[in-house]
């Protein structure tokens, strides 16, 4: 008899989770980050278990973080770290020098991309995800933070 109330309030607990966490969206949360940092298969859980649809779009080092966040109405952006602030990601970075004579700064995983390509180090890229107060979703950002962070 105990299994049994055991075995039914858990079922009511994952269907209530399930509920609360997928299948309808509830929102959407717009994401600006560099290449390479929020990768598909992380974006499509976050989405299954948030019930947020994620519009993620991709910034060169370099461009101006604000003007793009506010043309893309942006309600999470992964930039640099502010003084003090604590990292949430790092990446190695390269050099890569094409045949042209272009040369790219890019996330050493990328850099191997580009054969025949002179490669050198070129330092680390530390990033930080903030919630923009401009944003319209502060919902799906906030579980978008917790869950980036928690990983």
């Amino acid at each position: 008899m105990a299994s049994m109330s055991i075995r039914t309030l858990l079922v009511a607990a994952v269907l209530a989770s399930l509920a609360g966490c997928g299948g309808e969206t509830q929102g959407e949360v717009r994401l600006l980050a560099p290449a390479d940092l929020a990768e598909d298969a992380e974006i499509a859980r976050f989405e299954r278990d948030s019930g947020c649809r994620v519009d993620l779009r991709v910034y060169d080092i370099g461009e101006d973080l604000e003007a793009i966040a506010d043309r893309r109405d942006t309600d999470v952006v992964a930039g640099p770290v502010p003084s003090g602030g604590l990292a949430h990601d790092s990446v190695e970075l390269a050099r890569v020098k094409l045949r042209s004579g272009v040369v790219l700064t890019l996330p050493r995983g990328l850099a191997r991309a580009f054969d025949n390509a002179a490669v050198e180090p070129a330092g680390r890229r530390d990033t930080a995800w903030t919630i923009r107060a401009e944003g319209d979703n502060e919902d799906c950002a906030r579980r978008w933070l917790d869950y980036v962070t928690s990983q």
